[in-house]
């Protein structure tokens, strides 16, 4: 069983219509970030996980 670890910790940095943005965000806000890029809302540009796992097995 896979479940999701949400203490994952990413930095992004990421272009909107009239700015470059660095955000420092958890596993969760960062898939809503690429949902947001999928839907050509935003560009990411660059991203880090720096601390935390993404995933774990149970």
């Amino acid at each position: 069983m896979r479940s999701v670890d949400s203490t994952a910790i990413y930095m992004v940095d990421y272009e909107t219509d009239s700015s470059v943005v660095r955000e420092y965000m958890t596993n969760n806000e960062f898939r809503n970030l690429l949902k947001a890029e999928r839907n050509g809302f935003i560009k990411i540009m660059n991203h880090v996980q720096i601390i935390g796992s993404t995933s774990r097995k149970a």
